[in-house]
């Protein structure tokens, strides 16, 4: 269907969602929080204790924020979260110590919460509602795509800001979340659609997800994949160091990577079409050989094989579209953000305990032990798919 044929509901809601998407990462704190935090005295013990905050906040909020969103309202969930990490900047700005910083990262985490899981939610009952589900992949794709471009810009700009005024860094950031806030407040109010049945819990929703051919085994495996693909973004300009990026050039790095994971993303659509990677079998052979390519890429830290670092995040970065797909296709509209949290959860919680092994396999075997340890960590996830979807028929 092309855009002039499209209706003008659905064009305006997905050019919305495009700017919501684009102004919810442009922060351009993103490269320099941490360079700020040493600049005001922090030590690395309290920097990691920031982190450990930022991810306990989100994972306390996660599931109550799905189904605050299904019962209260998508929009203004998404609304709230993003005045909330507006907020964070804000009293980073006033309040630049530690404690500063903890509150900070709480309304950050809140953020994170109230809009995983909700802003696919919202999505996809939006565009179901003027029959446009078919949709879903590929305006998610470039929503994601427009995330990873405002990162982008963010990386390019952020620390030349830095560099000359401070705190106009904090400052930019937070009137960004605003305009992000100010799209999502122009979004139509989509409610999920209710059953005949009474309202169901919980348990009860995540119990009926669960019956879903495929599905359990595509969250715990697929989340695991996903997971840590987002763990070694951690340490993804450390690895540049060791590829022998001069400090200059870690912005040039940064903006490859994640232009490849936009361009990833992009392209989900067509990936899923041609590929047919909504086989879950097919998407475990594609995790597996995204899992092979950061292996060799890691194992000799050789320019000749760099290009299959940033295959890596091409391929999951697609894959990620694909899984959302997939779900939100399957699942009742009624509890789509709580499940869609459910997943956020599963996601963040498999992260954390990856990020905590990584602390000792680093100190051990150094950075280049954690990227391998990864790849390993990736591959048996898609193998473990792979037999998974196997037993369970293949579901499509």
């Amino acid at each position: 269907m092309g855009m002039h044929t499209t209706p003008w509901p659905v064009r305006r809601l997905v050019r919305t969602y495009y700017l919501f998407s684009f102004f919810g990462d442009f922060a351009l704190v993103y490269p320099v929080y941490a360079i700020l935090f040493r600049e005001q005295g922090l030590d690395y013990g309290q920097i990691s204790l920031l982190f450990a905050i930022w991810s306990g906040a989100v994972l306390l909020v996660e599931i109550p924020s799905g189904i605050l969103a299904d019962r209260w309202s998508r929009k203004w969930s998404l609304v709230t979260g993003m005045m909330f990490k507006a907020a964070g900047f804000l009293v980073w700005l006033v309040r630049p110590d530690f404690a500063g910083f903890a509150v900070g990262f709480v309304l950050w985490g809140l953020q994170e919460a109230l809009c995983s899981g909700t802003t696919e939610a919202f999505l996809y009952d939006a565009l179901a509602q003027h029959s446009a589900s078919q949709r879903f992949v590929r305006t998610a794709g470039r929503g994601s795509a427009m995330g990873r471009a405002g990162i982008i810009l963010s990386l390019l700009l952020g620390a030349w800001t830095y560099s000359r005024l401070p705190t106009l860094v904090l400052v930019i950031s937070a009137i960004a979340m605003l305009v992000a806030g100010l799209c999502a407040a122009s979004f139509p109010d989509v409610r999920a659609v209710r059953g005949k049945a009474p309202h169901q819990g919980l348990v009860a929703q995540i119990r009926e997800a669960a019956l879903v051919p495929g599905l359990l085994v595509l969250v715990v495996f697929g989340s695991l994949a996903a997971a840590v693909y987002g763990v070694l973004d951690e340490y993804d300009s450390l690895l540049a160091r060791d590829f022998g990026v001069p400090l200059a050039l870690i912005g040039v790095w940064g903006t490859i990577r994640f232009g490849m994971e936009a361009l990833g993303a992009e392209l989900s659509e067509k990936i899923t079409r041609r590929l047919t990677l909504d086989r879950l079998r097919r998407h475990a052979v594609w995790l597996l050989v995204a899992a092979v390519a950061l292996f060799l890429s890691v194992y000799r830290l050789r320019a000749a094989v760099l290009p299959l670092y940033f295959i890596f995040y091409f391929m999951l970065s697609s894959s990620e579209v694909i899984m959302q797909g997939w779900i939100h296709t399957r699942i009742a509209s009624e509890g789509r953000a709580t499940i869609g949290s459910v997943v956020s959860f599963v996601y963040e919680a498999l992260g954390l305990l990856i990020l905590l092994s990584a602390v000792p396999a680093a100190t051990a075997g150094g950075l280049r032990a954690v990227f391998i340890g990864g790849a390993a960590l990736s591959g048996l996830s898609a193998v473990a798919l792979f037999v998974a979807a196997s037993r369970t028929g293949d579901a499509a």
